[in-house]
C-alpha cells in the first residue's frame, strides 16, 4: 500500500508486485482519467486505508471509491479480463420517459464503447454527451484498464452495459463498478470538461425522421407508378375503342352506299 500511495501523485494507473514466490502480492489502482493527480493521490490514499480495514487478511480484495478503484491479489491479474462480481448502482431518481431514455442511453453507450475499445488515441477512456430532451442532456463516461486488449476492453464494457440495463431501466443515471473497467451516465455533468455546446443530436429522432421520409417517398413513388399504369391502360383502351368505332362506322357507310333505288329497266 505504501508503494501504491507514493505513485498515485504521478500516475492515474499503476500496477506493482512485491514479495517472493508463493508469498508474492500483486496490486493495481485506476483513477478516473479526468481527475487531477492530486485528486487521484487523495482517492488512492483513502482506498488503501479502506481496503486494509474492510478486507483484513484476505488474499484478494477490491474497493471502489468515488473517483478510483484499488485491488490486490496473491495471483497475477495484469492483462486478464475480470468481470466477476460486477456491481451495478442506479441513481435513486427516476426518469419520466424511461423508454425514450433507454434508447438514448443504449445508442450513446454503444458508440462510446467502440471509441474506448478500438480508438487507439482514446487510450481506453472517453466521454460523450447526447441530447435527451430540449432541456436535458445525457452525460456518459467509460474507461478500461489499459493493460487489457481492445477486445477484452470491448467485452468488459458490453458486460457492464448488460449489468446496467438489468438494474437501472427507469433510473436517471447509473454506474457499473468492475475490476477491469468503469461505466457511468447521468442527466447532469458529473465529470470535468463537460461542455453543453458539444452535445450530439437526440438519438432516435433523426432516424425516425429519415424513416418517415423514406416511407413518404416510397408511397409517392408507388402512387405515381399506379397513375402512370392507369393512364397507359386508359389510353390504350380509349384508342382501341375509337378504332372499333371507326371500323363499325365504315361498315355502316358501305352498307348505306350499297342500298339504292333499282335501276330503271
Amino acid at each position: 500500500m505504501s508503494s501504491i500511495r507514493s505513485n498515485a501523485s504521478v500516475s492515474k494507473l499503476y500496477y506493482t508486485s512485491t514479495g517472493n514466490d508463493l508469498d508474492r502480492i500483486y496490486a493495481q489502482y485506476m483513477c478516473i482519467n479526468y481527475i487531477t493527480h492530486d485528486s487521484c493521490s487523495t482517492c488512492i490514499t483513502a482506498a488503501s486505508q479502506d481496503i486494509m480495514q474492510v478486507c483484513p487478511g484476505d488474499k484478494e480484495a477490491v474497493v471502489w471509491e468515488e473517483l478510483c478503484q484499488l485491488r490486490y491479489s496473491n495471483q497475477s491479474f495484469l492483462g486478464h479480463l475480470d468481470v466477476s462480481g460486477n456491481i451495478a448502482k442506479d441513481n435513486q431518481k427516476d426518469v419520466e420517459n424511461p423508454e425514450q431514455f433507454g434508447l438514448v442511453v443504449n445508442e450513446t453507450l454503444s458508440d462510446l464503447t467502440k471509441q474506448v475499445a478500438f480508438n487507439a488515441s482514446a487510450n481506453m477512456y472517453a466521454t460523450r454527451q447526447a441530447a435527451f430532451t430540449n432541456t436535458e442532456t445525457l452525460y456518459a463516461l467509460m474507461q478500461c484498464s489499459t493493460d487489457l486488449s481492445p477486445d477484452d476492453c470491448n467485452t468488459c464494457l458490453r458486460v457492464a452495459m448488460e449489468n446496467i440495463s438489468s438494474c437501472c431501466d427507469a433510473s436517471r443515471g447509473g454506474r457499473v463498478l468492475s475490476r477491469s473497467c468503469y461505466l457511468r451516465y447521468e442527466l447532469y455533468a458529473f465529470y470535468e470538461g463537460a461542455n453543453e455546446s458539444s452535445k450530439s443530436p437526440v438519438p432516435g429522432k433523426s432516424s425516425r425522421r429519415k424513416t418517415w421520409i423514406i416511407i413518404i417517398l416510397t408511397a409517392a413513388a408507388a402512387v405515381l407508378v399506379v397513375v402512370i399504369l392507369g393512364s397507359l391502360i386508359y389510353y390504350h383502351a380509349m384508342r382501341n375503342g375509337i378504332k372499333k368505332w371507326k371500323k363499325q362506322n365504315t361498315r355502316l357507310d358501305r352498307n348505306c352506299h350499297g342500298i339504292g333505288h333499282p335501276k330503271q329497266q
